[in-house]
């Protein structure tokens, strides 16, 4: 299997992952957080999850954010929450926040199955304060 042909498997991912980090951006930007929590748990298909879908979708979710400047860990998580959950995979959006010198900072990580899969390596600066997990239709 060559290179190239990985990468055009993995097309599909990226431009979802494009467009979820851009309707986050907008959302974030336009509407209040109590008006977009509701949404944040999103439904979960009743699929059998694709054993590869996990690092296909983070792939594509880092791969585009860096692209996009404005892509943080808020839109990067809601990208992937909502990615994978259209391929059956419970992921739940994990808050927190901790002292800055300029205030207070905040983050979101992802978490699949007890496994932070997305935005945990300065995780553990923060204190937990809340998730949104994704509901059965």
């Amino acid at each position: 299997m060559t290179r190239l042909w990985r990468r055009r498997r993995w097309l599909p991912d990226l431009a979802e992952a494009i467009f979820w980090l851009i309707l986050a951006g907008l959302v974030l930007r336009l509407l209040p957080f109590r008006r977009i929590a509701p949404a944040l748990s999103p439904p979960l298909a009743p699929r059998n999850p694709d054993p590869q879908a996990v690092e296909r979708v983070i792939w594509a979710v880092r791969a585009a954010a860096r692209r996009l400047p404005f892509a943080v860990c808020f839109h990067q998580g809601i990208a992937a929450q909502r990615m994978l959950c259209r391929r059956g995979l419970a992921v739940s959006l994990h808050y927190g926040v901790a002292k800055a010198e300029s205030g207070i900072e905040a983050h979101v990580w992802a978490v699949a199955e007890g496994r932070t899969i997305l935005g945990g390596e300065v995780a553990d600066r923060f204190t937990f304060l809340t998730r949104f997990d994704p509901r059965s239709i």
